[in-house]
């Protein structure tokens, strides 16, 4: 259902809209779109129940809350094939407030954190706690120089390949 939503040239443009500016009014969308309020209403209800849109939230710097320090984590562990193991572990690092996404992924590790925090000494603090969570947890730490840019999400239109 959501690929039919997303072929719909003003849901795709209706999506990025979004994605530039979060916070623009029902009255003002449906201006720049050229179409009715209510019809801008019927499809952000529609994409949100589809799951096209996940939620409304800042962005904050993490500077800006005296946490410069970001790091990514790869995470290595064993939970073998206890599964309710190693959802603990999940859950266990959702709860942690500087822990701020979690990825599986293929290869070698199990995961890739984002953390933040306010020094390399909190990094280290913190990579202390995670390896505390679970079953032979090992880590690989990239720390973050600068970054250049964060997307919201993917582009709601194809891009041709040239």
């Amino acid at each position: 259902m959501v690929k039919n939503l997303m072929a719909d040239d003003l849901n795709r443009r209706l999506v990025a809209a979004l994605q530039k500016e979060g916070r623009i009014s029902h009255a003002e969308l449906a201006e720049r779109l050229g179409v009715s309020r209510p019809t801008i209403i019927d499809r952000i209800k529609r994409l949100e129940a589809e799951g096209v849109l996940g939620g409304y939230s800042a962005l904050v710097t993490p500077a800006s809350v005296m946490k410069p320090c970001v790091a990514f984590v790869a995470v290595r562990y064993q939970s073998g094939n206890d599964d309710a193991l190693e959802e603990r572990f999940i859950q266990a690092l959702e709860r942690e407030p500087d822990v701020l996404a979690a990825y599986t992924i293929a290869g070698e590790d199990s995961l890739l954190l984002k953390i933040v925090a306010e020094s390399p000494m909190g990094v280290h603090l913190r990579l202390r706690k995670i390896r505390a969570l679970g079953p032979h947890v090992t880590t690989r730490t990239m720390m973050i120089l600068n970054t250049y840019f964060e997307k919201t999400g993917p582009s709601p239109f194809v891009e041709e390949i040239q």
